[in-house]
Order: structure tokens, then C-alpha cells, then sequence
């Protein structure tokens, strides 16, 4: 089985090696991992974390943190598998070290594990690497795993992985995000699992938490209309909320923050609200924006915060690939809306569940949803129901550090 293994990687090498030359982010995949250099670290005192892409790395992100709070002595290894992740997060100070993680060969595992040396190895959520886990039980390192959500049909359990759980198993802690992961890796034979919860939470309340104020949202918003923010949108979504404008413009100001701020996604929503008076966030113009039905936010980083001015909320992809971050509008108690890809979102699942977050097929179930929102009672209930799972899920963060510092 190993071998099979190191097969198909040395294939996804090549692959990879393929696509680079014609595909933007294979090509920084191949050339991060070329010209880095690894960090000699094996005489210091050093913890590492491994997130996959930037949403796992927003998951670990508040464990990171509170170690480098508690540890003010170790040095701190980043790790991302995917330039989508690597590429925004490089420069920042959040780690010592912010690296490319060399592929999963025994030659380059062994090389990477003995030059940073770590006490204590972080992986998040599902980033299984056969080889890093087997070089870290060799050496008798640490490893632990944090905010694990599966299901019954994950790969990870298949029959043909059974290498990798052997190795799994003899890790630290696995740390699930709920219940039912907890329960399908115990019936598999884990007993080193506990459940703590989606250390996300503690990010995004720390985000809601925060003071901030956006003046040029502040000109936007009117006290005699409810605001909603549509964000990280595709084009499928703004042909379904297009279709809905002389349903929801009398009553709402529309924000719209497309998940690609790119011309082609611009245009299109120009094009969609072609009656209706339209200002751009980077303008800044006092009068178009205060008269403006709608706001484009044409500029990144703003997004989580401006959540706060919302009303209700429609989350862009659920007609594609699947729904963005809903965790982060949900943190300030609102109503959030999406379409129908949002199985894989455990927090998306549990909060239809509940009647706080609300699918949609087409328009007139958006319409539906919307003038049942329009009841004091139905949407209060929905903020409620919000509130209470935050409530039921928080604490994650204390929970990892808490059996770490107990199992020094």
C-alpha cells in the first residue's frame, strides 16, 4: 500500500508539473515550492500548523494565536498546501515561518520534519498526508488534528486508506467539530478523539466583536430602508436576486460584494440592475452613494466586517460549487440566505436546520423567504436560533489548549 501510495503522488507531481504551463495557480504551486528554503530550526523550541487552503487556515487561525500568546518562547511554522492560501497569507506577522509544504515523499517529509524540528505538529481539519504522519510517529512528535468534520462516505475511511488510519491512530488527539464525526471515528476504532467544537466561532466573533466603522457604507445605509448584503456572489446568483429587484429594491438597499472583483463580474451586475442607480465603493462619491439603490464593493478585505450593516444576508455560490463563509455574516445574528450547495457546511446544515438559515431554489422562494422575514416573529426567531448555536459551539480554542498544556 505504501508504495501505491508514493505512486500517486509522484503522479500528482507530474500532473501538476503539466498543468503549470498553462495554469496560473499550478505554476505558483510548482515554483513556491522551488525556490523556498527551509529554515534550520532543530536547537529551538518550535510548533508547527499545516492548513490545507485559507479556510482551514481561518479555522486554525485563533489556536494559532492563543499558542503564540501562551509560548512567547517557540517559534512558529506556517504551512499551506495551496497557493490560494499561501498567496494571501505570506506576508503577514502571524507566524515565524510561513512556508509551502514540500510534497508527501518519504525524501522531503523526512527532510522537512527534521529541519523544523517540532515539539508539536497541528494539522487542520482533513489535510491527510500518509508520510508526514508516519515521519512524526516515528520521531515521537506530537501531532494532533484540529476541527475534524466527516461524513459516513469521507475517503479518509475507505478500506483502501487503511495505512493512513493506522498512522492517524497513533497520533495525539483528534479534535472533531461535532458529534456525529466523533461518533463514526470511535465506531472505526479511534480512541484518540475528543470533540471541541469549530474553532471558527471564537474568529468571527472576535471579527463582530471588534469596533469598526465604514463611512462610506454608513452614507449608503438609510434609516427608512432595511440593508442586504449580498456577498461573494457569481453570476448565478445575480440572475436569481436580479430577477427579484422590484420585490426587494422598494423595501431594502442593496450591497453587493462579488466574490471576484473582476471586470467580467462587474459588468454583469451593471448589467442585471440596468434601471436602477448604481454607486461603486471605491468612488466614494458623497451624493451617488447616499441616492444609490445599490453599492458595489469593489475592493477585498472589508467583507466580514461590513456584515454588521446587514439586515439579512444572501452568500453567494450555493448555485455553483458550493456556498462561501456563512459563519462570518451569522456572527453578527442575521439571517443569512444561499442557494442549494450547501451540504458540505456542517454550520449551514444545523442552521437551515433551525430555521435561521434559509436554501433557495429560484426566485420565488427567495421572495417567499423574504416576506416571512418581514414577521417580527419568524425573524426573531431566527436570530435566536443563531445565538444559541454560537452559544452551543463555542469554546473550541480553550478546549484544544486545555488538553494540550494537560498532556505536557
Amino acid at each position: 500500500m505504501r508504495v501505491i501510495y508514493n505512486l500517486t503522488i509522484n503522479l500528482y507531481l507530474i500532473a501538476i508539473r503539466i498543468f503549470a504551463l498553462f495554469d496560473k495557480k499550478a505554476k505558483l504551486w510548482i515554483k513556491g515550492r522551488k525556490i523556498q528554503t527551509l529554515p534550520t530550526l532543530k536547537d529551538k523550541k518550535v510548533i508547527w500548523m499545516h492548513c490545507s487552503s485559507l479556510g482551514e487556515f481561518e479555522q486554525g487561525r485563533p489556536v494559532l494565536e492563543k499558542l503564540r500568546s501562551l509560548k512567547k518562547d517557540h517559534i512558529f511554522v506556517l504551512t499551506f498546501f495551496s497557493p490560494s492560501g499561501y498567496e494571501k497569507i505570506k506576508n503577514s506577522n502571524i507566524a515565524d515561518y510561513i512556508l509551502y509544504l514540500p510534497i508527501d515523499l518519504p525524501s522531503y517529509t523526512e527532510e522537512f520534519v527534521k529541519k523544523i524540528n517540532p515539539e508539536l505538529a497541528i494539522f487542520v481539519k482533513y489535510d491527510f498526508w500518509y508520510n508526514y504522519l508516519r515521519t512524526l510517529n516515528k520521531k515521537k512528535i506530537k501531532t494532533i488534528f484540529i476541527s475534524v468534520l466527516l461524513d459516513k462516505d469521507h475517503r479518509l475511511l475507505k478500506s483502501y486508506n487503511r495505512i493512513l488510519i493506522n498512522e492517524l491512530k497513533k497520533i495525539k488527539y483528534i479534535f472533531t467539530q461535532d458529534e456525529e464525526t466523533l461518533e463514526l471515528l470511535k465506531k472505526n476504532g479511534f480512541e484518540n478523539v475528543l470533540k471541541a467544537g469549530d474553532t471558527r466561532i471564537e474568529r468571527v466573533m472576535e471579527i463582530a466583536g471588534s469596533d469598526f466603522s465604514d463611512k462610506i457604507i454608513e452614507k449608503f445605509v438609510s434609516k427608512d430602508k432595511k440593508t442586504l448584503i449580498c456577498g461573494s456572489t457569481w453570476k448565478k446568483d445575480i440572475e436569481v436576486i436580479a430577477a427579484s429587484q422590484d420585490f426587494l429594491l422598494p423595501g431594502f438597499k442593496m450591497i453587493i460584494a462579488p466574490h471576484e472583483i473582476t471586470k467580467g463580474q462587474i459588468d454583469y451586475i451593471v448589467m442585471s440592475f440596468k434601471n436602477k442607480k448604481i454607486a461603486f465603493y471605491s468612488k466614494n462619491k458623497d451624493e451617488e452613494i447616499k441616492d444609490a439603490d445599490i453599492l458595489i464593493v469593489d475592493t477585498i478585505g472589508i467583507l466580514s466586517k461590513i456584515y454588521r450593516y446587514a439586515d439579512l444576508v444572501f452568500i453567494g455560490g450555493g448555485f455553483g460549487n458550493g456556498i462561501h463563509n456563512t459563519l462570518e455574516p451569522a456572527a453578527y445574528f442575521v439571517p443569512v440566505i444561499f442557494g442549494t450547495k450547501y451540504h458540505r457546511f456542517y454550520e449551514a446544515q444545523k442552521l437551515v436546520e433551525r430555521k435561521a438559515f434559509f436554501s433557495v431554489k429560484n426566485t420565488s422562494e427567495l421572495r417567499e423567504i423574504v416576506l416571512s422575514l418581514e414577521s417580527n416573529e419568524f425573524l426573531n426567531t431566527a436570530k435566536n436560533n443563531i445565538i444559541a448555536f454560537f452559544d452551543e459551539n463555542k469554546g473550541a480554542t480553550k478546549i484544544i489548549i486545555d488538553h494540550l498544556e494537560k498532556s505536557n
